[in-house]
Protein backbone atom coordinates (compact mmCIF):
# COMPACT_ATOMS: atom_id res chain seq x y z
CA UNK A 1 0.00 0.00 0.00
CA UNK A 2 1.61 3.41 -1.28
CA UNK A 3 1.00 6.23 1.61
CA UNK A 4 -0.07 9.42 0.02
CA UNK A 5 0.40 12.82 1.62
CA UNK A 6 -2.12 14.82 2.44
CA UNK A 7 -2.54 18.74 0.12
CA UNK A 8 -2.24 20.57 2.99
CA UNK A 9 1.03 19.36 4.34
CA UNK A 10 2.44 19.66 0.67
CA UNK A 11 1.10 23.23 0.36
CA UNK A 12 3.12 23.64 3.54
CA UNK A 13 6.32 23.06 2.65
CA UNK A 14 5.56 24.15 -1.16
CA UNK A 15 8.09 27.66 -1.27
CA UNK A 16 5.55 30.33 -2.33
CA UNK A 17 5.90 32.09 -5.65
CA UNK A 18 6.73 35.94 -5.36
CA UNK A 19 7.61 38.57 -7.68
CA UNK A 20 10.83 40.35 -7.11
CA UNK A 21 10.62 43.79 -6.38
CA UNK A 22 12.14 45.43 -10.17
CA UNK A 23 13.11 48.70 -9.64
CA UNK A 24 12.40 50.27 -12.97
CA UNK A 25 12.50 54.09 -14.39
CA UNK A 26 13.19 54.05 -18.00
CA UNK A 27 11.75 52.93 -21.04
CA UNK A 28 14.39 50.95 -22.06
CA UNK A 29 13.38 48.51 -18.65
CA UNK A 30 10.46 45.89 -19.13
CA UNK A 31 9.35 44.90 -15.70
CA UNK A 32 9.71 41.22 -16.23
CA UNK A 33 8.26 38.08 -13.50
CA UNK A 34 10.96 36.46 -12.94
CA UNK A 35 11.50 33.80 -10.40
CA UNK A 36 13.99 34.19 -7.39
CA UNK A 37 14.41 30.38 -6.50
CA UNK A 38 16.97 31.41 -4.17
CA UNK A 39 18.01 34.02 -2.21
CA UNK A 40 21.80 33.89 -2.84
CA UNK A 41 23.65 37.34 -2.26
CA UNK A 42 27.15 38.96 -3.62
CA UNK A 43 28.72 38.68 -0.70
CA UNK A 44 27.59 34.81 -0.48
CA UNK A 45 28.15 33.82 -4.16
CA UNK A 46 31.72 35.55 -3.79
CA UNK A 47 32.74 33.23 -1.20
CA UNK A 48 33.00 30.57 -4.37
CA UNK A 49 36.23 30.24 -5.97
CA UNK A 50 35.31 30.26 -9.44
CA UNK A 51 32.54 32.83 -8.95
CA UNK A 52 35.30 35.59 -7.50
CA UNK A 53 37.88 33.81 -10.21
CA UNK A 54 35.07 35.50 -13.31
CA UNK A 55 34.55 38.55 -11.33
CA UNK A 56 38.15 39.38 -10.94
CA UNK A 57 39.12 38.07 -14.44
CA UNK A 58 36.76 40.97 -15.79
CA UNK A 59 36.94 43.52 -13.29
CA UNK A 60 40.75 43.72 -13.80
CA UNK A 61 40.25 43.73 -17.50
CA UNK A 62 38.10 46.24 -18.12
CA UNK A 63 39.90 48.66 -15.36
CA UNK A 64 42.80 48.31 -17.64
CA UNK A 65 41.04 50.14 -20.68
CA UNK A 66 41.45 53.62 -20.42
CA UNK A 67 38.07 55.63 -21.46
CA UNK A 68 38.89 58.48 -24.29
CA UNK A 69 36.77 61.54 -25.35
CA UNK A 70 37.21 61.89 -29.63
CA UNK A 71 35.07 63.70 -32.23
CA UNK A 72 35.56 62.20 -35.39
CA UNK A 73 39.08 61.35 -35.67
CA UNK A 74 40.18 64.07 -33.34
CA UNK A 75 41.24 63.14 -29.88
CA UNK A 76 39.47 65.36 -27.80
CA UNK A 77 41.56 66.09 -23.45
CA UNK A 78 39.31 63.70 -21.47
CA UNK A 79 38.30 65.87 -18.72
CA UNK A 80 38.51 65.12 -15.03
CA UNK A 81 34.78 62.91 -15.62
CA UNK A 82 37.05 60.15 -17.48
CA UNK A 83 40.60 60.40 -15.53
CA UNK A 84 39.19 60.86 -11.85
CA UNK A 85 35.74 61.54 -11.58
CA UNK A 86 35.44 61.15 -7.89
CA UNK A 87 37.79 63.44 -6.29
CA UNK A 88 37.99 60.97 -2.97
CA UNK A 89 39.03 57.90 -4.88
CA UNK A 90 40.86 56.71 -8.11
CA UNK A 91 39.54 55.99 -11.75
CA UNK A 92 40.35 52.59 -11.15
CA UNK A 93 38.44 52.44 -8.45
CA UNK A 94 34.94 53.89 -9.98
CA UNK A 95 35.32 51.27 -12.89
CA UNK A 96 35.85 48.56 -10.42
CA UNK A 97 32.81 49.20 -9.02
CA UNK A 98 30.71 49.96 -12.08
CA UNK A 99 31.20 46.94 -13.17
CA UNK A 100 31.20 44.95 -10.73
CA UNK A 101 27.20 46.42 -10.21
CA UNK A 102 26.85 46.08 -13.48
CA UNK A 103 27.69 41.82 -13.50
CA UNK A 104 25.92 41.08 -10.25
CA UNK A 105 22.91 43.92 -10.10
CA UNK A 106 22.71 44.56 -14.30
CA UNK A 107 23.05 48.27 -13.54
CA UNK A 108 25.22 50.90 -11.83
CA UNK A 109 24.70 54.14 -10.72
CA UNK A 110 26.70 57.86 -10.57
CA UNK A 111 25.60 60.76 -8.61
CA UNK A 112 26.70 64.06 -10.23
CA UNK A 113 29.03 66.18 -7.52
CA UNK A 114 29.65 69.40 -10.04
CA UNK A 115 28.88 70.82 -13.46
CA UNK A 116 31.30 72.40 -15.98
CA UNK A 117 29.67 76.37 -17.17
CA UNK A 118 27.94 74.24 -19.74
CA UNK A 119 25.81 71.95 -17.69
CA UNK A 120 27.56 68.84 -18.30
CA UNK A 121 28.66 66.67 -15.51
CA UNK A 122 32.68 67.38 -14.58
CA UNK A 123 32.46 65.01 -10.90
CA UNK A 124 30.54 62.11 -10.41
CA UNK A 125 30.88 59.90 -7.75
CA UNK A 126 30.14 55.74 -7.89
CA UNK A 127 27.07 54.71 -5.61
CA UNK A 128 26.87 51.13 -4.90
CA UNK A 129 23.45 49.75 -6.55
CA UNK A 130 21.88 48.74 -3.15
CA UNK A 131 22.05 52.60 -1.52
CA UNK A 132 19.89 53.84 -4.48
CA UNK A 133 16.64 53.08 -4.99
CA UNK A 134 14.42 54.95 -7.74
CA UNK A 135 10.93 56.15 -7.05
CA UNK A 136 8.30 55.68 -9.73
CA UNK A 137 5.23 56.18 -10.40
CA UNK A 138 3.19 52.90 -12.42
CA UNK A 139 1.32 53.26 -15.20
CA UNK A 140 -0.25 50.41 -14.84
CA UNK A 141 1.84 48.56 -17.95
CA UNK A 142 5.29 47.11 -18.25
CA UNK A 143 6.52 50.69 -18.13
CA UNK A 144 6.95 52.58 -15.27
CA UNK A 145 7.48 56.68 -14.97
CA UNK A 146 10.78 57.26 -12.87
CA UNK A 147 10.45 60.43 -10.55
CA UNK A 148 13.79 60.79 -8.63
CA UNK A 149 16.25 58.76 -6.45
CA UNK A 150 16.05 58.24 -2.88
CA UNK A 151 20.29 57.72 -1.91
CA UNK A 152 21.61 56.37 1.48
CA UNK A 153 23.27 59.07 3.27
CA UNK A 154 22.13 62.01 0.80
CA UNK A 155 19.52 63.80 2.34
CA UNK A 156 16.22 64.82 0.68
CA UNK A 157 15.46 63.05 -2.90
CA UNK A 158 18.01 63.67 -5.97
CA UNK A 159 16.89 64.64 -9.41
CA UNK A 160 16.59 61.95 -12.33
CA UNK A 161 19.31 64.65 -14.17
CA UNK A 162 21.70 64.54 -11.07
CA UNK A 163 22.10 60.60 -11.14
CA UNK A 164 23.97 58.95 -14.23
CA UNK A 165 22.42 55.71 -14.75
CA UNK A 166 24.03 52.70 -16.74
CA UNK A 167 21.75 50.08 -18.07
CA UNK A 168 23.41 46.47 -18.43
CA UNK A 169 23.08 45.05 -21.54
CA UNK A 170 22.60 41.61 -19.64
CA UNK A 171 20.83 40.16 -17.07
CA UNK A 172 22.07 40.46 -13.64
CA UNK A 173 24.22 37.06 -12.64
CA UNK A 174 22.67 36.83 -9.17
CA UNK A 175 19.12 36.13 -10.95
CA UNK A 176 20.53 33.99 -14.26
CA UNK A 177 23.04 31.77 -11.83
CA UNK A 178 20.93 31.87 -8.94
CA UNK A 179 20.12 28.14 -8.67
CA UNK A 180 23.80 27.36 -9.73
CA UNK A 181 24.95 29.71 -7.00
CA UNK A 182 22.71 27.52 -4.34
CA UNK A 183 23.64 24.55 -5.77
CA UNK A 184 27.52 25.36 -5.55
CA UNK A 185 26.90 26.14 -1.92
CA UNK A 186 25.60 23.50 -0.82
CA UNK A 187 28.18 21.07 -2.50
CA UNK A 188 30.65 23.42 -0.46
CA UNK A 189 28.71 22.86 2.64
CA UNK A 190 28.57 19.25 2.16
CA UNK A 191 32.52 18.90 1.26
CA UNK A 192 33.45 20.41 4.28
CA UNK A 193 31.04 18.28 6.28
CA UNK A 194 32.89 15.09 5.00
CA UNK A 195 36.12 16.56 5.72
CA UNK A 196 35.20 16.77 9.54
CA UNK A 197 33.96 13.36 9.79
CA UNK A 198 36.13 11.02 11.01
CA UNK A 199 36.08 7.83 9.10
CA UNK A 200 37.46 4.39 10.10
CA UNK A 201 40.88 3.34 7.91
CA UNK A 202 39.65 -0.27 8.09
CA UNK A 203 37.04 -2.73 9.52
CA UNK A 204 38.30 -5.69 11.76
CA UNK A 205 35.93 -8.57 11.54
CA UNK A 206 35.60 -10.99 14.68
CA UNK A 207 35.56 -14.66 13.29
CA UNK A 208 35.63 -16.38 16.67
CA UNK A 209 33.06 -16.02 19.74
CA UNK A 210 30.89 -12.97 20.64
CA UNK A 211 32.76 -10.11 22.55
CA UNK A 212 31.38 -7.63 25.03
CA UNK A 213 31.77 -4.10 24.40
CA UNK A 214 34.30 -3.58 26.74
CA UNK A 215 36.50 -6.75 25.30
CA UNK A 216 36.27 -5.29 21.90
CA UNK A 217 37.23 -2.24 23.43
CA UNK A 218 39.93 -3.58 24.84
CA UNK A 219 41.09 -5.58 21.73
CA UNK A 220 40.85 -2.09 19.57
CA UNK A 221 42.69 -0.27 21.94
CA UNK A 222 45.96 -2.73 21.86
CA UNK A 223 45.25 -3.16 18.48
CA UNK A 224 45.86 0.11 17.22
CA UNK A 225 49.00 0.45 20.01
CA UNK A 226 50.95 -2.34 18.07
CA UNK A 227 50.50 -0.99 14.72
CA UNK A 228 51.46 2.21 16.41
CA UNK A 229 54.76 0.61 18.34
CA UNK A 230 55.48 -2.27 15.60
CA UNK A 231 53.95 -1.32 12.48
CA UNK A 232 52.22 -4.27 12.26
CA UNK A 233 49.53 -6.32 14.83
CA UNK A 234 48.29 -9.94 15.04
CA UNK A 235 45.28 -11.10 15.03
CA UNK A 236 43.52 -14.36 15.89
CA UNK A 237 40.40 -15.70 15.08
CA UNK A 238 39.81 -11.91 13.44
CA UNK A 239 40.42 -10.31 10.02
CA UNK A 240 41.56 -6.66 8.93
CA UNK A 241 39.91 -5.55 5.67
CA UNK A 242 41.03 -1.64 4.86
CA UNK A 243 38.86 0.89 3.80
CA UNK A 244 38.58 2.19 0.67
CA UNK A 245 38.88 5.77 0.99
CA UNK A 246 38.83 8.20 -1.98
CA UNK A 247 39.66 11.74 -1.26
CA UNK A 248 38.42 12.93 -4.38
CA UNK A 249 34.57 11.28 -3.07
CA UNK A 250 35.04 12.78 0.33
CA UNK A 251 35.76 16.44 -1.45
CA UNK A 252 33.03 15.50 -3.84
CA UNK A 253 35.88 17.29 -6.54
CA UNK A 254 34.03 15.91 -9.69
CA UNK A 255 30.76 18.08 -8.84
CA UNK A 256 32.49 20.65 -7.57
CA UNK A 257 34.81 21.08 -11.56
CA UNK A 258 31.40 20.68 -13.03
CA UNK A 259 30.43 23.76 -11.13
CA UNK A 260 33.60 25.71 -11.99
CA UNK A 261 32.58 24.98 -15.63
CA UNK A 262 28.83 26.29 -15.12
CA UNK A 263 29.94 29.55 -13.10
CA UNK A 264 32.74 29.82 -15.89
CA UNK A 265 29.54 30.03 -18.74
CA UNK A 266 27.29 32.16 -16.86
CA UNK A 267 29.75 34.85 -16.74
CA UNK A 268 31.14 34.31 -20.35
CA UNK A 269 34.71 33.45 -19.57
CA UNK A 270 36.56 30.84 -21.00
CA UNK A 271 36.93 27.85 -18.82
CA UNK A 272 40.20 27.59 -19.23
CA UNK A 273 41.05 30.80 -18.13
CA UNK A 274 39.58 30.03 -14.74
CA UNK A 275 41.50 26.53 -14.24
CA UNK A 276 38.22 24.55 -15.39
CA UNK A 277 37.16 22.83 -18.54
CA UNK A 278 34.19 21.79 -20.72
CA UNK A 279 34.81 17.89 -19.23
CA UNK A 280 35.03 19.35 -15.21
CA UNK A 281 38.58 18.79 -15.43
CA UNK A 282 41.48 21.40 -14.78
CA UNK A 283 42.77 22.66 -18.12
CA UNK A 284 46.47 23.91 -18.74
CA UNK A 285 46.46 27.57 -21.09
CA UNK A 286 50.24 28.19 -23.49
CA UNK A 287 51.30 31.05 -24.74
CA UNK A 288 50.02 29.44 -27.85
CA UNK A 289 46.20 30.49 -27.10
CA UNK A 290 46.71 33.11 -24.65
CA UNK A 291 46.40 35.60 -27.68
CA UNK A 292 42.90 33.59 -28.67
CA UNK A 293 41.67 33.93 -25.16
CA UNK A 294 42.21 37.30 -24.51
CA UNK A 295 40.39 38.42 -27.89
CA UNK A 296 37.91 35.91 -26.95
CA UNK A 297 37.51 37.65 -23.06
CA UNK A 298 37.10 40.79 -24.61
CA UNK A 299 34.26 40.26 -27.44
CA UNK A 300 32.59 38.06 -25.27
CA UNK A 301 32.54 38.58 -21.46
CA UNK A 302 33.88 42.40 -21.56
CA UNK A 303 31.76 43.84 -24.53
CA UNK A 304 28.61 44.42 -23.25
CA UNK A 305 29.53 46.51 -20.44
CA UNK A 306 32.20 47.90 -22.63
CA UNK A 307 28.92 49.23 -24.90
CA UNK A 308 27.10 50.08 -21.59
CA UNK A 309 29.58 52.11 -20.38
CA UNK A 310 30.81 53.94 -23.75
CA UNK A 311 26.68 54.25 -24.84
CA UNK A 312 25.88 55.73 -21.21
CA UNK A 313 29.04 58.06 -20.96
CA UNK A 314 28.05 59.32 -24.50
CA UNK A 315 24.37 59.77 -24.29
CA UNK A 316 24.44 61.65 -20.95
CA UNK A 317 27.55 63.44 -19.97
CA UNK A 318 28.82 64.32 -23.38
CA UNK A 319 28.42 67.18 -25.37
CA UNK A 320 26.51 66.70 -29.18
CA UNK A 321 29.26 65.66 -31.53
CA UNK A 322 31.28 64.12 -29.22
CA UNK A 323 31.71 60.40 -27.83
CA UNK A 324 33.09 58.52 -25.27
CA UNK A 325 35.04 54.87 -25.74
CA UNK A 326 37.26 52.55 -23.76
CA UNK A 327 40.85 51.64 -25.39
CA UNK A 328 40.50 47.86 -26.41
CA UNK A 329 43.68 48.29 -27.95
CA UNK A 330 45.86 48.88 -25.02
CA UNK A 331 44.77 45.71 -23.31
CA UNK A 332 45.50 43.73 -26.42
CA UNK A 333 48.88 45.51 -26.69
CA UNK A 334 49.92 43.74 -23.41
CA UNK A 335 50.60 40.81 -25.30
CA UNK A 336 52.18 41.78 -28.55
CA UNK A 337 51.10 38.61 -30.36
CA UNK A 338 47.20 39.51 -30.02
CA UNK A 339 47.99 43.09 -30.34
CA UNK A 340 49.46 41.90 -33.74
CA UNK A 341 46.97 39.75 -35.09
CA UNK A 342 44.19 42.46 -34.07
CA UNK A 343 45.32 45.18 -36.24
CA UNK A 344 46.21 42.72 -38.73
CA UNK A 345 42.95 41.78 -39.28
CA UNK A 346 41.70 45.40 -39.11
CA UNK A 347 44.23 46.06 -42.05
CA UNK A 348 43.33 42.89 -43.96
CA UNK A 349 39.95 44.00 -43.97
CA UNK A 350 40.63 47.48 -45.37
CA UNK A 351 38.95 49.28 -42.15
CA UNK A 352 42.94 50.96 -41.58
CA UNK A 353 45.66 51.15 -44.11
CA UNK A 354 49.47 50.73 -43.25
CA UNK A 355 50.75 53.87 -41.49
CA UNK A 356 47.83 53.53 -39.20
CA UNK A 357 48.59 49.74 -38.71
CA UNK A 358 52.13 50.74 -37.08
CA UNK A 359 50.73 53.55 -35.37
CA UNK A 360 48.46 51.75 -33.26
CA UNK A 361 51.10 49.22 -32.80
CA UNK A 362 53.63 51.70 -31.44
CA UNK A 363 56.15 51.54 -34.17
CA UNK A 364 57.20 54.68 -36.22
CA UNK A 365 56.39 55.12 -39.47
CA UNK A 366 59.63 54.70 -42.21
CA UNK A 367 60.16 55.35 -45.75
CA UNK A 368 59.45 52.79 -48.87
CA UNK A 369 63.07 51.16 -47.77
CA UNK A 370 63.23 50.59 -44.70
CA UNK A 371 66.50 49.62 -42.65
CA UNK A 372 65.62 45.97 -41.78
CA UNK A 373 69.76 45.48 -39.80
CA UNK A 374 69.08 44.04 -36.60
CA UNK A 375 68.15 46.37 -33.83
CA UNK A 376 66.10 48.73 -36.34
CA UNK A 377 62.60 49.36 -35.91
Amino acid sequence: MKLRRRPEELEAERRPFTLPVVRSGTALEVVEASFWATGVSREAALTLDPVAACRNLIVGTMVQLQPFRFRGEERLEPGWLLTQPDPSTTWTATLAGTVDDLLFFGRAYWRVLERDPEGFPRRARWTPFRDVTPNVRATGGSYAQLIDYTIAGVEGRVPVEDVIRFDGATPAILETGAQVFAGALELEAAALRFSKVELAAGVITNEGTELGYEEAETFLQNFAANRAKYGLAFLQNASYERADLNPGDLALLEARHNVATQVARLFGVSVAMIGASPSGHSSAMVYANLAQQNSLLISTACAPHIYTIENALTTLVTPSGQAVSLDVQQFLRADPQASADYVIALEGAGIIDRVEARAMLGIPATSENPDLQPGSV
